[in-house]
């Protein structure tokens, strides 16, 4: 396939991307128009569905994540672009986060710590804490990720239950939120997942049950959990980036600044992972 190519990113190593794709060309998704048959984005260079109509030549998407709900899918689908990701990528760093917001949760770390930094010297501070064996974690979205956060955390002698309506053995999700000690989410944002776990179902948590979120902020509601005071909620995605002042200060709620993808020496990856998807997609057609 002929035509231009165009990196919309400015995440992308751009001599490593261009020794893959010789003549690729740097430029914001804005100026992908007539003439561009691939662009190579990343959830921080969303496209839209007037970018693709746009982009009247455009076959291909590549994005250097797993999650796709920044790319206009329904448009592309449309106009048969097809759109690539790299969904093997941060398997390992994103079910470790998660696993490790949920231990320091269930041990008070945050809490703790937050109490000493503020001059205190009390043991009580984190209120009630859990042993790890026996915790009962329930797992929503049992992809690569939340089979391994799975494997980590029966390792350590909590009992999971997953929900997930593609994979076999789950339960009911409502029945999910009420059982767990702990919920970790790990679905995509998708239009039947947005808002997913809204107040209603944030009201089926017991009090102190543990919510982390290392896959999209969306994916809860956010003024359902702000108000939702009795949880224990922990998210490295959140509803933008940064995030606006009325998250910051909530004392049910830590945040990570997005950085369970990234381990160090391993952050080029999934631009690399793309480029070459990318690469070959074009040699194919």
């Amino acid at each position: 396939m002929t035509g231009r190519v165009l990196i919309c990113d400015s995440g992308f190593p751009l001599a490593a991307a261009r020794q893959i794709l010789p003549g690729a060309e740097t430029a914001p998704v804005a100026a992908a128009g007539p003439g561009v048959v691939a662009i190579l984005v990343s959830p921080e260079s969303p496209v839209s569905a007037d970018d693709i109509a746009r982009a009247s030549d455009l076959r291909l998407i590549a994005t250097a994540s797993v999650g796709t709900d920044h790319i206009a899918l329904e448009a592309a689908e449309a106009r048969g672009v097809a759109v690539l990701s790299v969904p093997d990528y941060c398997i390992e760093e994103v079910s470790d986060h998660a696993l490790a917001m949920v231990v320091a949760l269930r041990r008070g770390l945050i809490a703790g710590d937050r109490s000493v930094q503020a001059g205190a010297w009390d043991w009580t501070a984190a209120g009630e804490l859990g042993r790890l064996a026996g915790t009962r974690l329930g797992v929503v979205g049992f992809g690569r990720i939340g089979r391994r956060l799975a494997a980590g955390a029966e390792a350590l002698g909590m009992e999971v239950r997953h929900h997930d309506p593609f994979v076999p053995g789950g339960v009911e999700l409502d029945d999910l939120l009420a059982w767990a000690d702990a919920v970790s989410l790990h679905t995509p944002l998708t239009d039947g997942t947005r808002g997913l776990i809204d107040a209603r179902r944030l009201g089926l948590m017991r009090p102190g049950t543990i919510l982390v979120n290392t896959a999209r902020g969306a994916v809860v509601d956010r003024e359902a959990l702000k108000a939702a005071t009795h949880v224990r909620a922990a998210f490295d995605n959140v509803w933008e980036r940064p995030p606006r002042a009325d998250l910051l200060g909530l004392p049910h709620l830590t945040m990570t600044p997005y950085v369970a993808w990234y381990s160090t020496g391993r952050e080029l990856e999934p631009y690399l992972r793309a480029a070459r998807a990318l690469a070959a997609a074009l040699s194919a057609r």
